[in-house]
């Protein structure tokens, strides 16, 4: 029968074992779950990757539609003003003709408040007929404290414009409309060279105008 120092020694000695077993597996525990750690790191940074190359993907896919927008916007304002053009020569070549008018108008307010941009189209409807030369000035009849009031186009910011034209002239730029005074109508005041001076106007478009 082993001595009771034999087998604190046995015991002792089992223990060392099973705790080199336990050390060992936990080891090897460790590894493992360092080793997925770095597998998942590495899967993550190339999901990264993946999606960073997706996103630059869909703004290169946004910059093409984007553009070709811009461009189809832009062959569409110019099929417009082919039309607009194609309209203007068809009543120019009727036989009927006519007096000197107003045709277009187009009045925008800008980015700016008060501010507004204008473009007019002035046709001479008549076949053969002599050239159109003189000045336009611009006039706005307005409303100011409930009385009426006429702003001159220096009072606007628009200067006088030489006209010389046998068929059609377009007159564009902008005007700045006084604070507190509301457009009810723009007057074209023509100064013409050998004809009677003459006046067309056209009711103000834009509703709110202050």
């Amino acid at each position: 029968m082993p001595s009771p120092f034999k087998r604190r020694l046995i015991v002792l000695s089992l223990l060392s074992v099973l705790l080199l077993l336990c050390s060992g597996y936990l080891g090897m525990r460790y590894y493992d779950q360092t080793q997925l750690l770095i597998e998942q790191q590495h899967s993550l940074a190339r999901q990264q990757q993946h999606l960073l190359a997706l996103n630059v993907d869909m703004q290169a896919l946004l910059s093409a539609q984007e553009a070709r927008q811009v461009k189809l916007d832009l062959q569409a304002q110019q099929l417009a003003e082919q039309a607009q053009e194609l309209a203007l020569y068809q009543v120019v070549l009727s036989p009927k003709g006519g007096k000197l008018a107003l045709v277009q108008q187009e009045i925008v307010p800008a980015s700016e408040p008060r501010v507004f941009a204008y473009r007019l189209v002035l046709l001479q409807p008549r076949q053969g007929a002599r050239k159109v030369t003189g000045q336009a000035q611009l006039k706005v009849r307005a409303i100011h404290n409930k009385q009426s009031q006429i702003l001159t186009g220096e009072m606007l910011g628009v200067a006088p414009v030489t006209l010389d034209f046998r068929h059609f002239q377009v007159l564009m730029g902008q005007l700045r409309l006084p604070l507190n005074s509301q457009a009810r109508t723009l007057e074209l005041r023509l100064t013409l060279d050998n004809r009677a001076d003459r006046t067309l106007s056209i009711h103000w478009p834009v509703s709110d105008n202050t």
